[in-house]
């Protein structure tokens, strides 16, 4: 294998990898049984404590949050937000303040031409099922400057530019802004040389491998799609992208699309204030969680977790629990015979740019809004569409470090060329180019991207 460079005449290692549905260096027939071992070894005790019993954290006073005793970390602060855009103009709820940014970071290096991804066997203390296919690093400032006191995560060193390699992607992008204030990370891919060992717990894989375990529930880590979604694949090519833009003409110009999405930014306004946890209106504050008076929603409380394979081997903290499935979810239809996806943009009070692009829906507890007042748009097209309109279907965990068993329902849906709608305000139809396009801008939140890598990587298995 050649080392790193900057030749441009060959294939697309990316391109190449996407087509390698299999490798020799990990067969899909031995990575499930790999999986089965890794899952053996890391074994992650999670016990509900009350958020008064965590001796690390502390409420601070003035005003009322809750903290880590070092400082760092994160913490749980109230909320109250305040907008001019959608039904509801003020509401309180506790957000996560993380102002550190952290690192999510994949090794690659060219096996034959195409691109292996470094993945890691990784269990989260919120992850529904332990053990998840996770980037090669995935780690907090805190973590790899080690406040914890434990060691630092392998291969961290290659994403602080401290070893041998070739930054390929490098993006700062933001986490889920309704849990999240300001929340960003370091998106990376990073290629290197032969020389790098594989440790316990890693694998190489291909594009198309990681494509087809896309397929299957709850392994593909939330931190892995995000950053999948970075890679800049070609449009044109295809026989390997059936849904690109292949030169045909789309519904929209990318600054006609610029101008919808800056005209919402100016045009509305939130205006967010903190507040103490135990004001919060609609809220209970007690030693054991903070919860919504109404049930719904999310609650914040507090675990305990033991661990065999981490780099810490005991700690407790503060997790989010949510009242039921999420749903996330693209319709998508054909526009002058080009594939669109239907793109809304979204107001989260977390948000770093007020608006940001995601997909057609998202919403926690999504199915317990159906018929109600406070469904969302086009909510109905996701609840038992014709199977022959469904152009993906799968279960994904959400952030298993700070979400505790919080699963979506990930859904791309078409629907006839020939359906016309009248579109609220924030949606507009995107090619999925177009929207590629607006992701290697910094505009797509963790909800479109995740969508974005369920479609890049399986679309040539069902369209």
């Amino acid at each position: 294998m050649r080392a790193p460079d900057d030749r441009q005449d060959e294939a697309d290692p990316f391109a190449l990898s996407a087509l390698a549905n299999d490798s020799e260096i990990m067969p899909l027939h031995d990575f499930h049984a790999w999986l089965g071992a890794q899952r053996a070894a890391m074994t992650l005790e999670v016990r509900r404590v009350p958020l008064a019993a965590m001796d690390a954290w502390e409420a601070t006073a003035a005003p009322h949050s809750l903290m880590h005793r070092s400082g760092k970390f994160f913490s749980v602060e109230g909320l109250r937000a305040r907008t001019d855009f959608g039904p509801t103009p003020v509401w309180d709820q506790p957000i996560i303040r993380q102002d550190e940014v952290g690192i999510l970071g994949i090794l690659v290096r060219r096996i034959d031409g195409a691109y292996h991804f470094l993945m890691q066997a990784k269990v989260e203390p919120g992850n529904i099922n332990g053990v998840q296919l996770a980037p090669t690093v995935q780690s907090t400032r805190s973590n790899y400057t080690q406040v914890h006191g434990g060691r630092q995560a392998p291969y961290t060193a290659y994403f602080l530019g401290q070893a041998n390699g070739r930054v390929l992607i490098d993006r700062l992008l933001t986490e889920q802004g309704a849990r999240f204030l300001n929340k960003c990370n370091r998106n990376m891919i990073v290629e290197v040389g032969a020389d790098v060992e594989v440790e316990d717990g890693f694998c190489w894989l291909t594009l198309g491998q990681i494509g087809q375990l896309l397929r299957e529930d709850n392994l593909v880590s939330m931190s892995s799609r995000s950053i999948l979604s970075c890679i800049p694949f070609n449009a044109n090519a295809s026989s390997l992208y059936p849904l690109g833009q292949g030169g045909r003409s789309t519904l929209h110009r990318e600054d006609e699309s610029l101008n919808w999405l800056n005209s919402l930014r100016a045009r509305y306004t939130l205006r967010r204030e903190q507040r103490p946890l135990n004001q919060l209106d609609g809220w209970i504050v007690d030693d054991d969680a903070i919860r919504h008076e109404s049930g719904r929603h999310f609650a914040v409380i507090g675990v305990e977790v033991t661990a065999t394979a981490r780099e810490v081997l005991h700690w407790n903290q503060p997790i989010l629990a949510h009242s039921g499935d999420g749903i996330n979810g693209f319709l998508l239809q054909r526009r002058n015979g080009v594939p669109h996806l239907l793109v809304r943009a979204c107001m989260f009070p977390g948000n770093g740019l007020l608006f940001e692009l995601g997909s057609t829906v998202s919403r926690s507890n999504g199915w317990a809004h159906l018929g109600l007042a406070s469904q969302p748009p086009f909510l109905e097209y996701f609840f038992n569409p014709p199977a022959a309109r469904i152009r993906y279907q799968g279960r994904h965990s959400e952030e298993g470090g700070r979400f505790y068993h919080y699963v979506s329902q990930y859904m791309i849906v078409e629907i006839p060329e020939e359906q016309d709608f009248a579109l609220p305000e924030n949606f507009q139809w995107m090619s999925i180019d177009q929207f590629r396009q607006f992701n290697h801008y910094g505009y797509v939140n963790i909800e479109g991207r995740n969508m974005l890598t369920c479609l890049s990587l399986t679309q040539n298995l069902i369209i």
